[in-house]
């Protein structure tokens, strides 16, 4: 029988319902070029009649080519064919296909749009690429947004020319679509993803080169799609605001803010200390101070003042349920978002000069040797009068005498004092430095650090702050339930349950290991006390920008009722209540910062692009 003679024989036999599903896959696994054809056009010619009677014979023939793209003997080779072949089968059924048809056919071509994108991911599966199985572990497992971007940006000339990226984005856009209307928290995830996929040649590669996806997309009948659709028409021109929807991220505060104002009760009064903030010249927001006396018997006081928030705002108002939704300001070249109002984090909570200001106080006893006695360290609710706003470059040339100051002295020895910290700890050091060259970025606070002694006076000072927390309290012995920053150990062991957890099969793949190691031990937030690598610390509970962070201020509100009031009311109770607390904000913040970030990086892009419109 020829070819020809064949191909009309398997035709006939599926038209007129003679054959074997079995048969029919032994037919295109033995001679895959004849058969293919043959199953799609039959395929194309019921649809584009729109014959409703023959559709169970498309579904035979859906079914027969699933069997044969999971058959361990459908190699490379034949996946990659059978891809280009429903590829050009789909283009040109939309050529042929009448508009009020197309949509009782939509379900069918989704079927075969399906089964093209599995082809992709299948081959990628089958040459066991370390890329497919990391990304598809970030997006579909991990969720995480944040590491996905950076990672996806450190490679995206690789991943531009492969067809990785289109395989994951069909995955992504069926299951997007395949959501459920009422699924906002998915809807809004996998919109993220999308933005990712969708910058600069990946754009235009992605939707290019396969129009189906598009065509795909414009057939759905969900509100979200048709606002996705609507979003790629527009050419992801989108105002400001629209962006930060996409990311639950808001400019506009909430009505039912309740209205906070200063109370000044039971603080001590440090009014009359030249104490010292140390910040950028356009800062607002001055969360922190710093202040050392000498003492008659050589020895010195040091003292940290913190914006004190507890002191001013109720844990159970919904100022402070917006500031831990909100997670923490951001800050960037084009705005600040943050997470209290304007008047709280500027002026109330600020230790800007010329007015009182509540702060959360450490107190402690430095030896001669500019050594700190730890079992000297309280905490003490406080007030201030900020007098010395400084800059980083005024206090570097206070301390090199290029003029005159009356703080002068107080900077020597806090810089001798943080001089001995940083010595302490040389890892910090070394971390920023790495981050720094990491990221290309030499102009940033802490690249200055080691150059700079007001840098280094800044930052060790906060390091050492956010260790305090932990400190009294094992030394009181009091378990406080505080809120941790943690980042964890990439050693091999952690590298080799990362890559079980990502299900590839090459574990000890040395670009996988490498792959962990730089995009995975990222800093979170939790609630036990695990070692912080970058630091090389444990106990490291951040306290030191209440105003800014709302899991410092979380810090803050736990040390009052547990520490400052520990004999006030059921302490059981108040445990149970702060354990409770710290598992839930932990979550939700680690999540919030991760939108935030990639709010951040999708904002900056369009803003690059010039696709950032008025309102």
């Amino acid at each position: 029988m020829t070819d020809n003679n064949k191909k009309m024989e398997i035709k006939r036999k599926i038209l007129d319902r003679d054959y074997n599903i079995d048969e029919l896959l032994k037919e295109l696994q033995s001679d895959f070029d004849t058969t293919t054809p043959i199953l799609l056009n039959v395929s194309s010619s019921i649809i584009r009649r729109s014959n409703n009677k023959d559709y169970d014979i498309i579904d035979d023939i859906l079914s027969i080519l699933n069997k044969f793209i999971y058959d361990d003997d459908s190699n490379t080779k034949y996946l990659d064919k059978l891809h280009k072949k429903i590829n050009a089968f789909l283009d040109n059924l939309e050529k042929n296909t009448k508009n009020n048809k197309q949509n009782e056919t939509k379900d069918y071509l989704m079927k075969f749009f399906d089964i093209q994108n599995k082809c992709l991911l299948l081959s990628l599966k089958k040459n066991k690429t370390e890329k497919y199985f990391f990304i598809n572990y970030l997006i579909f497992e991990k969720k995480n947004i944040l590491v996905l971007n950076r990672y996806m940006q450190d490679n995206m000339k690789t991943l531009e020319n492969s067809t990785l990226l289109p395989a994951i984005f069909m995955e992504v856009i069926l299951r997007f679509i395949s959501l459920d209307s009422s699924n906002k928290s998915e809807i809004k995830y996998y919109n993220q993803v999308i933005n990712l996929f969708l910058r600069g040649k990946a754009y235009t590669n992605l939707l290019s080169s396969n129009q189906m996806i598009m065509k795909v997309l414009e057939r759905i009948d969900k509100d979200f799609v048709r606002e996705l659709v609507c979003k790629l028409k527009n050419d992801l021109n989108m105002t400001r605001e629209e962006v930060a929807k996409e990311y639950n991220v808001s400019f506009i505060f909430p009505d039912n803010l309740e209205n906070i104002t200063y109370n000044g009760n039971n603080i001590t009064d440090f009014t009359k200390q030249n104490i010292i903030t140390i910040d950028a010249p356009e800062d607002k927001c001055l969360d922190d101070a710093l202040y050392i006396e000498k003492n008659t018997d050589g020895t010195y006081t040091f003292y940290i003042h913190l914006a004190n928030v507890p002191s001013i705002i109720p844990y159970s108002s919904n100022v402070m349920k917006e500031a831990l939704t909100r997670g923490e300001t951001i800050f960037s070249e084009y705005f600040d978002i943050h997470i209290f109002e304007e008047y709280l984090a500027n002026d109330l909570l600020s230790i800007i000069p010329g007015k009182k200001t509540n702060t959360f106080t450490f107190v402690m006893k430095v030896d001669t040797d500019y050594t700190i006695l730890l079992d000297t360290v309280r905490i003490v609710p406080g007030v201030v009068i900020n007098k010395n706003k400084l800059s980083y470059d005024m206090v570097d040339d206070i301390l090199e005498d290029k003029y005159p100051s009356e703080v002068r002295d107080i900077l020597i020895n806090l810089s001798n004092l943080m001089g001995r910290l940083s010595k302490d700890n040389l890892h910090v050091r070394a971390l920023h430095q790495m981050d720094n060259i990491l990221s290309n970025n030499d102009n940033t606070n802490s690249a200055k650090a080691h150059l700079s002694k007001a840098h280094n006076m800044v930052e060790n000072s906060m390091i050492f702050a956010n260790r305090l927390p932990d400190l009294i309290s094992k030394y009181f012995k009091l378990s406080l339930p505080l809120v941790y920053r943690v980042q964890p150990v990439c050693n091999d062991e952690y590298i080799e349950l990362v890559a079980k957890d990502i299900n590839y099969p090459g574990i000890k793949n040395a670009h996988l290991s490498h792959t962990i190691r730089s995009f995975m031990g990222s800093a979170y937030y939790a609630s036990e006390d695990v070692y912080h690598n970058g630091l090389k610390i444990n106990g490291y509970a951040r306290i030191s920008s209440p105003a800014r962070r709302a899991l410092d201020a979380l810090n803050e509100f736990i040390i009052y009722d547990l520490y400052i009031n520990r004999d006030a009311g059921d302490l059981d109770g108040k445990y149970y209540f702060w354990e409770r607390e710290v598992d839930y904000w932990c979550y939700r913040v680690n999540k919030k910062i991760e939108e935030n970030n990639s709010f951040m990086n999708q904002y900056s892009y369009l803003h690059s692009k010039g696709k950032i419109l008025k309102r």
